[in-house]
């Protein structure tokens, strides 16, 4: 006969962790942090989950690390498609023409941006690359920031719309940019120039291309599976899903793709097959485990060195925003509080790095140059842009929470 016995288990062992028990510890955790800080009114949930994941990570107890870390990354990959999908769809090309300044508007952000930001940083001293990858960098306002804190506003308005639309906007521009312009200064050596040419096409035909089919798959589902609000919910989840699955698989820009796939299901769905869904509760789950993987990732022992550049980039990209909004403010009919409550809304930077981490692959050196830049950048406007927007938004008279 078999003999059974209990496994062996010592509790001298060091604590496996798997993703089950991590997602549930994290979402704890922040769940716990986030409602602490929003006792604060003019201090936005998010603040919580940084704080938790910067805790954890490496600039604290160091258990959000290594293989760990990067289990928590695939729930924040999931949070960034969700947000940059809704984001997308307040992108609606009918409104943007009759509102016809608010893309002049978003243009002169993103040439100011790239400018000023790129002049100031080679005034400072820094590499030519560096310089003209942290312009483009500058350009794209942060989306999980942005739309989180409409949805905890319940922001309604003039300047809730420009600033959803102008994000959405600003994101597709500098991801265009910096595609666009790796190939000529990516710092790469022995990597033929009709190589990273190549790819830069294939990146941005690739994600129109996935982008459509993606489109043509879920429209006429949502048409069989009809106005059901449970149903379709279910569907866009599945189809963000397998939207990011094949983007990783096929090496193209996740981020680039779900806008677009957005925008073209807000925007060509004549018969309004699809609803407009709120995420809710399912959202919550991701957001948390992407501010916290942010969170992890920070080190506060990196301003030290690089404060100086930091500081230059962020003034630079605050004074290159208010220029191009006050610029055709007249023109849009917007007063000048409320082209400095946008400007001030627009504080926080791109969170993920305009998906800088998927093209390491191919430019290695460019991207090791430009990292520490970034994740600078992304420590103090990860901390205070959160602020700043919700904010603007109070002192705009558009939030619907008081």
């Amino acid at each position: 006969m078999p003999s059974w016995s209990l496994p062996t288990f010592s509790l001298l062992q060091p604590l496996q962790w798997n993703a089950l028990l991590l997602f549930g510890t994290l979402l704890l955790f922040g769940l716990i942090a986030g409602h602490i800080v929003q006792k604060s009114k003019w201090i936005p949930r998010l603040t919580g989950y940084l704080l938790v994941g910067f805790a954890l990570g490496g600039g604290g107890l160091n258990w959000l690390s290594g293989d760990v870390l990067q289990v928590s990354s695939i729930f924040a990959d999931m949070a960034m498609a969700l947000v940059v999908y809704q984001l997308g769809r307040y992108v609606d090309v009918r409104w943007l023409l009759r509102e016809k300044w608010l893309l002049a508007t978003v243009l002169a952000c993103a040439a100011m941006c790239f400018l000023f930001v790129s002049g100031a940083l080679l005034w400072y001293g820094t590499s030519t690359t560096l310089a003209l990858l942290g312009g483009v960098l500058a350009i794209a306002t942060g989306p999980a920031v942005v739309l989180v804190v409409l949805r905890d506003l319940k922001a309604e308005g003039q300047i809730t719309r420009r600033l959803a639309a102008m994000t959405a906007l600003n994101n597709i521009v500098a991801l265009l940019v910096a595609y666009a312009l790796l190939p000529v200064v990516a710092a790469e050596s022995g990597t033929p120039l009709m190589m990273l040419v190549t790819h830069t096409l294939y990146s941005l035909f690739g994600a129109v291309l996935l982008a459509t089919l993606t489109y043509w798959l879920m429209m006429p589902l949502a048409r069989w599976l009809g106005r059901r609000r449970s149903s379709q919910f279910v569907l866009v989840i599945a189809v963000i899903t397998l939207t990011i699955g094949a983007a990783h698989a096929l090496q193209l820009p996740v981020l680039l793709t779900m806008l677009i796939f957005a925008i073209l299901s807000k925007n060509l769905d004549r018969q309004y097959d699809l609803m407009e869904l709120e995420f809710g509760i399912a959202n919550e789950l991701f957001i948390v485990m992407l501010f916290i993987s942010i969170g992890a990732g920070m080190r506060l022992s990196s301003l030290t060195t690089i404060g100086g550049m930091v500081a230059v980039l962020i003034v630079a990209r605050f004074v290159a925003n208010a220029c191009g909004i006050f610029l055709f403010s007249k023109a849009a009919r917007l007063s000048l509080r409320h082209s400095s409550l946008l400007t001030l809304a627009t504080l926080p930077m791109a969170e993920a790095g305009l998906g800088l981490a998927q093209i390491h692959y191919l430019y290695p050196h460019t991207a090791a140059e430009v990292a520490p830049m970034l994740a600078g950048c992304l420590i103090v406007l990860e901390f205070m842009g959160p602020v700043a927007t919700q904010l603007a938004l109070k002192l705009s008279g558009e939030s619907g929470r008081t």
